[in-house]
């Protein structure tokens, strides 16, 4: 396969780890509420916190990919998303 032809698959992989990170969270999200002791209220709070970091952080994240590139960019990311 060329390089093109990864483009595709890589993202989509990527997209995906993302997307099962969010909804472990929101499944935990019980456990997480009886381990810190914190009302229901706290724990949505909580994790619309951590999706709205996520969505609010593409926008920059596509201008850097535009200014240093989109591999360096992408490959950074995932060593920062894996070592979270």
């Amino acid at each position: 396969m060329s390089g093109g032809r990864l483009v595709l698959p890589v993202v989509l992989s990527a997209t995906f780890v993302q997307l099962l990170k969010v909804t472990v969270a929101q499944v935990t999200a019980p456990a997480i509420q009886t381990g810190l002791g914190a009302g229901p209220g706290a724990v949505q709070l909580v994790l619309a916190g951590y999706t709205l970091t996520y969505a609010c952080l593409l926008i920059p994240a596509a201008r850097l990919g535009d200014r240093y590139g989109y591999r360096r960019l992408f490959v950074a990311g995932t060593v920062v998303f894996t070592a979270g």
